[in-house]
């Protein structure tokens, strides 16, 4: 045989005559598409953290730019490596074409802009020490000179052990991005799991079933995996106003539903929607008052469907940005909601800010009398919170800081006796990030 060894295969030894097949204990499948600025960093960290003899399979998707060319140099002459090139088919048939060529025990998932880190290979060995089909580990967010927790994966895996299930620990129903995992290849192939194609979105329909049927799986709490925030260029989760975003969106959402309702998991299921009404909704709605008129008829379906049987206690229960979301869109106030979104949705990457400090200051007042009108904080409230948004930006940074610090100040949490703060409680995430798809509609 000439060339490079085949992966899982080794060459014979000086007193070996035939090829001796070796199990290849990891198979990393590389999603690529347009990434010519980031994918060299992706494979050098392949190369670097992934464990000694994984077979890896890059899949260069149509890329118009130079990506598949630098995926073919920097595989050249490395074991085990191979570049497979077609044509554009979306993320969820690169990685259904990759795991088609795997012939690793375990399989693991990457996107061509993101980057490995350290503790991956930890995946890998505490699946294989604990005999566990799935594996899963924290998560690092980079901008390329910054890097932070990513609080999604925080709050799915801060709290739990070395193992857990899904059905003890309802919080790792956050945990619904793909490639902080690794799976044993055999058991996705008994439950039928790959990857929905020609959709965004398609982690939300393959992750949550895995994390169910596996029953146990392994944690790793140091961060494995680099999720790029890119700063050239708007991702899928930066153009969330397009239309066919959101429909692809709500329909993973609605397999998922269908999925944990079908195993009869309805607390499961009842925890999936308050995860969707708590980061999902929240996150399209920022989206309003760049989107056209076709967009906020699709969002008002998705959002009454969302919460048909919302329970009064569950709708008091809201972190009060959203409980005001909900019961604007609920009395069909579109034009207060686009208000409101307006004034608490932050800095966007797709949202250029042009209003001047008294304007922002004028319609963060006019949202407060909204919640005062609807109930939500009392008239006393909604004028210190006045009074705030005037000062706040004629302040110094260092000063608006401390007096964002204030308003969030510990309060007493009646049902424990002790103290709880606004950062700490269930309803925060720190990080509102979702799944991610690809960039030809890359989602991430």
């Amino acid at each position: 045989m000439g060339g490079a060894p085949e992966p899982g295969w080794h060459r014979p030894g000086r007193h070996s005559g035939t090829v001796v097949p070796v199990p290849t204990a990891l198979s990393l499948v590389v999603a690529v598409y347009d990434v010519e600025a980031w994918v060299a960093d992706c494979l050098l960290s392949v190369a670097e953290q992934a464990p000694e003899g994984t077979e890896v399979i890059v899949v260069d998707d149509g890329s118009t730019d130079l990506s598949g060319v630098i995926c073919d140099e920097i595989a050249r002459g490395r074991v085990n490596w191979r570049v497979i090139h077609q044509s554009n088919k979306g993320l969820g048939a690169v990685r259904n074409a990759g795991l088609d060529q795997a012939t690793g025990d375990y399989v693991g998932f990457i996107d061509g802009d993101d980057m490995l880190l350290p503790a991956y290979g930890q995946l890998l060995a505490v699946a294989r020490s604990r005999d566990l089909d799935v594996a899963t580990g924290a998560v690092q967010r980079t901008d390329g000179r910054r890097s932070w927790v990513s609080g999604l994966h925080l709050r799915a895996l801060g709290s739990l052990g070395d193992v857990a299930t899904m059905t003890q620990s309802p919080l790792m129903i956050y945990d619904t991005t793909a490639w902080n995992k690794v799976y044993r290849r055999s058991f996705l192939e008994r439950h039928g799991l790959r990857f929905p194609e020609g959709v965004l979105y398609e982690d939300l329909p393959f992750t949550i079933p895995a994390l169910y049927y596996a029953g146990e799986v392994a944690c790793v709490h140091d961060p494995v995996y680099a999720w790029r925030t890119r700063q050239q260029g708007l991702s899928i989760t930066q153009r969330r106003n397009e239309i066919r975003n959101l429909a692809d969106r709500f329909t993973a959402i609605w397999q998922v539903d269908a999925f944990l309702e079908a195993q009869g998991q309805h607390e499961l299921r009842l925890a999936h929607d308050d995860k969707v009404l708590r980061l999902d909704l929240p996150l399209y709605t920022s989206a309003l008052p760049e989107a056209d008129a076709g967009y906020r008829t699709a969002y008002m379906t998705s959002f009454r469907r969302l919460v048909a049987d919302l329970p009064l206690e569950r709708r008091r229960a809201l972190p009060p940005t959203l409980r005001l979301y909900v019961e604007l869109a609920d009395a069909d106030r579109m034009d207060d909601l686009i208000a409101a979104a307006i004034v608490r949705r932050g800095q966007r990457a797709w949202a250029h800010e042009h209003r001047s400090l008294w304007e922002r200051a004028r319609q963060a007042t006019a949202v407060h009398r909204l919640e005062m009108d609807l109930g939500l904080i009392s008239p006393s409230n909604a004028v210190r919170r006045a009074f705030s948004n005037i000062v706040k930006p004629l302040l110094s940074p260092r000063f608006s800081r401390a007096l964002g610090a204030m308003r969030r100040r510990p309060v007493k949490d009646p049902g424990s006796g002790g103290v709880r703060s606004g950062a700490g409680s269930p309803t925060h995430i720190p990080d509102q990030s979702t799944e991610t798809t690809h960039p030809q509609g890359k989602d991430e």
